[in-house]
């Protein structure tokens, strides 16, 4: 019998790397048969687990035949040599011997078995870190910043594995310096030799979604839904949300009292702008709403063609705009509906009709 502390110790790692003690008994089974057979140990060997007495048992089990099967079971014993052993035997017979493994492995034994079983335990994490990994896919969790490479991040990001994510998946602002904690999000999980290839992005547009479930507690129950999201990565995101109760304001509870939630999410994201809209089955209202910061006078649509011209105030012509195009290329993104602007006084100019038809939007 190995000793309980053995069997306490093997507790005690299936603990510290959050494994089955069941899993970790299968490496040991598999790492003992093979350290009692370059020992000499005759028969196939069995060990058996107790696990309500914290016991380890390990048998050589020999069967009786007539003429040894080169192509059969392990532990075959002739009769006559069975005899040696015990004298009332006979053909088809079973004679199971305990095993003083401490005793009848030597050195070589010891040494095979050690190496076998560091072996599984490294199996059995890998496996364990995919498992956890995979469930995790397409999720947010918090890594941190181990080396910065002239291309690259070298992220912890728990269970003792990096990830690798190119500098290209970090945000435009973000300050990489080692010991940093970043929100990034799990795009794809592989299965590899040396462990789970994890690839990460703090670009990908629903890492905005995952940090309002993670800030605001309406979103995380259902209470408020985001619709949709689109990004600028670093600069600016629009995110479409609604209420699926009437008594509650989804845009107030996303930015939180005094601002307090909104800034959680800008600051997980180095400062990135969130600009948050009510969606509105009107694509009138909707698109005046997803143009916020800039008020639209008049939304012209053309079912068809799933476009629209937004009339604005002269004074608001270029932040309807933004910079770059960025504020009407998002709030066409996010809506799905191609959006044109024009001021005011350019629509007077140009002869257009064009009655306000927008309410008021905050």
């Amino acid at each position: 019998m190995i000793s309980k502390n053995f069997y306490e110790s093997l507790e005690l790692i299936a603990q510290e790397r959050n494994l089955e003690i069941t899993d970790i008994a299968d490496k040991i089974a598999i790492a003992m048969k093979k350290a009692c057979q370059l020992e000499g140990v005759k028969g196939d060997i069995e060990v058996d687990f107790n696990y309500d007495k914290k016991e380890i048992r390990v048998y050589s089990i020999l069967t009786v035949v007539a003429e040894i099967d080169p192509e059969g079971p392990e532990g075959q014993i002739l009769l006559p040599d069975a005899k040696l052993i015990k004298e009332r035997v006979r053909v088809g017979s079973t004679i199971r011997r305990k095993v003083d493994f401490e005793k009848e492995v030597g050195r070589k034994g010891a040494a095979q078995f050690k190496q076998l079983f560091t072996q599984g335990l490294k199996e059995l994490g890998r496996k364990r870190a995919y498992e956890f990994f995979k469930d995790h896919e397409n999720e947010m969790i918090t890594a941190t910043i181990n080396k910065v490479l002239d291309e690259a991040v070298i992220l912890g990001i728990g269970m003792d594995y990096d990830a690798y994510m190119p500098k290209s998946e970090a945000l435009p602002t973000d300050v990489l310096i080692a010991g940093r904690q970043l929100k990034v999000y799990i795009t794809k999980v592989e299965e590899a030799g040396k462990g789970p290839k994890v690839y990460v992005s703090r670009t990908h547009r629903d890492i905005v979604k995952r940090l309002f479930e993670n800030a605001v507690p309406e979103v995380s129950s259902g209470v408020v839904e985001i619709v949709n999201v689109s990004r600028a990565p670093g600069f600016r995101s629009k995110v479409g949300v609604k209420a699926n109760n009437d008594r509650v304001d989804p845009k107030g509870a996303c930015v939180g009292v005094n601002g307090f939630r909104i800034k959680q999410i800008n600051d997980a994201l180095n400062g990135e702008k969130i600009d948050i809209f009510v969606w509105d089955d009107d694509p009138v209202q909707l698109i005046a709403s997803a143009l916020l910061p800039a008020h639209a006078i008049s939304v012209m649509i053309d079912e068809k063609e799933r476009s629209c011209l937004a009339i604005v105030p002269e004074r608001e012509f270029t932040l309807a705009i933004g910079m770059g195009g960025q504020n009407v290329r998002l709030a066409s993104q996010v809506t799905g509906w191609k959006i044109d602007i024009k001021s005011e006084d350019a629509a007077y100019r140009d002869g257009l009709k064009f009655k306000p038809n927008v309410r008021l939007v905050r």
